[in-house]
């Protein structure tokens, strides 16, 4: 999962502070390091931190710069190597003057060293070099062009020592009052942006903060609607700014609810197709709001073993694992079955009535 939110530091830092319940719930979906980049007069600063409660994320947060320099800040959940200070971001890229951070699970893995992250092999075996030669290639229209088109659903974020940021795949996060946050699957918007999520599907014209509302002894939406109200998600850009935000005609957009259905009514050709186009959105998305438990009447002998292994994968909500089954495109169909045909899927909101069952296993 991870997170990116840049801006002007005193805006992400009262953001964060202020708005109640969101840095305690960023950081309990992205746990395992917070890091951030500025510009100082002495060139580019990184600091990093591996938090151990909401506490110690909270006193990081704090002591960002009060002022109005751009920063960029980045909330980890490991995917890719071990949860320590190396594979915290922002990494450098050319050292003590460009760094990067990345939100997203590329395609080129890290089978080379399995104990540091798929980024920290991507700088070193395609940026590092290039860069260190051509620092002004992070501000580079075509270069960065050519990054977006390789990475696919994932983003970046770099800074120089003179404080100048760029964003790949901007369009893939959301805008909120000159913030940006780099996608709408590792937080609840809802809880800065109260009106996000939707009671239309595909459209934006009606608003409800389901997740807050499913609290409410009054509220009387049913549990799926509580559950699974629609939002719009990072394969299609809306500004909290932009005219689209009210638009009932808006047709396009996947949502979440759209994914969630399309597992709980076992429609394993839609499911295929979303693994086909964003795979990581899709599986980030659906273990973010639901919980895998395995059927009745599945038998892990029934399975042959690459099914077995996708299997274990799902209930072991080993997303790292699952990423690399659909990376290849042949595997979509597979891993769409065995999702749709040997789990039950619940919303995390409710309790899971049923355990895992140990023959399962």
């Amino acid at each position: 999962m991870c997170l990116i939110i840049t801006g002007q530091s005193s805006k992400v830092r009262s953001t964060l502070l202020d708005t109640t319940g969101m840095l305690s719930e960023i950081y309990s979906i992205n746990p395992d390091g917070i890091g951030v980049m500025y510009s100082t007069s002495k060139g580019l600063k990184v600091v990093k931190t591996l938090p151990k409660n909401v506490n110690d994320a909270h006193a990081f947060i704090k002591k960002l710069p009060t002022d109005a320099r751009e920063i960029a800040l980045h909330f980890r959940w490991t995917t890719h190597g071990d949860t320590d200070m190396l594979n915290c971001h922002p990494y450098d890229v050319v050292t003590g003057y460009v760094a990067m951070m990345h939100n997203g699970v590329l395609h080129t893995g890290n089978a080379a060293d399995k104990t540091k992250s798929d980024t920290w092999h991507f700088i070193n075996d395609y940026l590092k070099e290039a860069v260190h030669d051509a620092p002004n290639l992070i501000h580079t229209k075509g270069f960065l062009t050519m990054l977006a088109d390789f990475i696919g659903d994932n983003r970046f974020v770099f800074m120089d020592g003179d404080g100048r940021m760029s964003h790949v795949n901007y369009d893939q996060g959301i805008e909120h009052d000159g913030l940006w946050f780099s996608n709408t699957y590792a937080w609840k918007p809802a809880t800065l942006i109260p009106h996000y999520y939707t009671n239309t599907k595909h459209a934006y014209a009606r608003y409800n903060s389901a997740y807050d509302n499913y609290l409410d002894d009054e509220y009387e939406m049913d549990t799926w609607n509580n559950s699974f109200a629609s939002k719009p998600l990072s394969n299609k850009f809306v500004s909290a700014h932009s005219a689209e935000w009210q638009d009932d005609d808006h047709e396009d957009a996947v949502t979440m609810r759209d994914m969630c259905e399309a597992l709980i009514e076992c429609d394993v050709d839609l499911v295929e197709s979303y693994l086909d186009t964003f795979p990581v959105t899709f599986i980030n998305t659906v273990f973010n709001e639901m919980s895998p438990i395995a059927t009745r009447h599945t038998k892990i002998d029934d399975l042959v073993s690459y099914e077995q292994d996708i299997y274990k994968a799902l209930l072991e909500c080993d997303l790292a694992t699952l990423h690399d089954f659909v990376r290849d495109g042949k595997s979509a169909s597979v891993v769409a079955e065995v999702m749709c045909y040997y789990i039950d899927w619940y919303p995390k909101m409710e309790e899971p009535v049923r355990p895992l069952l140990p023959a399962m296993l």
